[in-house]
């Protein structure tokens, strides 16, 4: 008969396989076979990106873009767009996935390029983030992203967009609430002013 009070024998949680039950074009679904730390054997369906590549540290970027013009003030610029999963529209920071070889930065202003217009100059980019564990392996970075909107390429910004559908631009117009955020970075310490505020503007 055990003693209540001897300790309990755990393991290190580890992953025994993954075998693909179904892939589409973007997406694939696994179930994975796993060990607990009480030594059980479980199952998980997860997730997955068909597109992850080999040589990026995330799958994807977002993009907290501040846009800076002389006698405004300073706005934060987000994307409204249509999301077959949600079934409507969303809010969102501009986003993407990073190409082959690019880096987060790289792709964070070739991003914001194509569904804003805006050029804009990378101050911080986050470590490696997951954004639903409990569902898929997806990672992403955040880039912090300033707009000097006094620039004449970005007076009259021309979104640049491919078959990805229509991004509509939102701008927070007033700055009743802000939020610091405090980004660490490999060699310093940026803080940055997310302003969130209502009402937004459309353009």
């Amino acid at each position: 008969m055990s003693n209540p009070e001897d300790p309990k024998v755990t393991t290190t949680p580890h992953i025994i396989k993954e075998e693909v039950l179904a892939e589409g074009k973007w997406v694939k679904l696994e179930q994975t076979t796993y060990l607990d730390p009480a030594g059980n054997t479980r199952t998980w369906e997860t997730a997955k990106r068909t597109t992850r590549r080999s040589n990026t540290e995330a799958d994807g970027v977002g993009i907290i873009a501040l846009l800076k013009r002389t006698l405004h003030k300073d706005c934060v610029v987000m994307v409204k767009q249509f999301r077959p999963p949600m079934g409507g529209s969303t809010l969102e920071f501009p986003a993407g996935l990073i190409d082959e070889g690019e880096t987060a930065a790289v792709a964070a202003l070739r991003e914001l390029k194509e569904e804003t217009g805006y050029k804009g100059e990378v101050v911080g980019v986050t470590p490696v983030t997951c954004l639903d564990p409990g569902l898929s392996n997806c990672t992403t970075q955040i880039a912090l992203v300033n707009i000097n909107g006094d620039d004449v390429e970005n007076i009259h910004p021309t979104q640049q967009l491919g078959d990805g559908g229509e991004f509509h631009l939102v701008f927070s117009s007033q700055m009743h609430f802000s939020l610091w955020t405090q980004i660490i970075t490999p060699t310093s310490i940026v803080f940055s002013r997310v302003c969130r505020s209502y009402p937004f503007t459309t353009r």
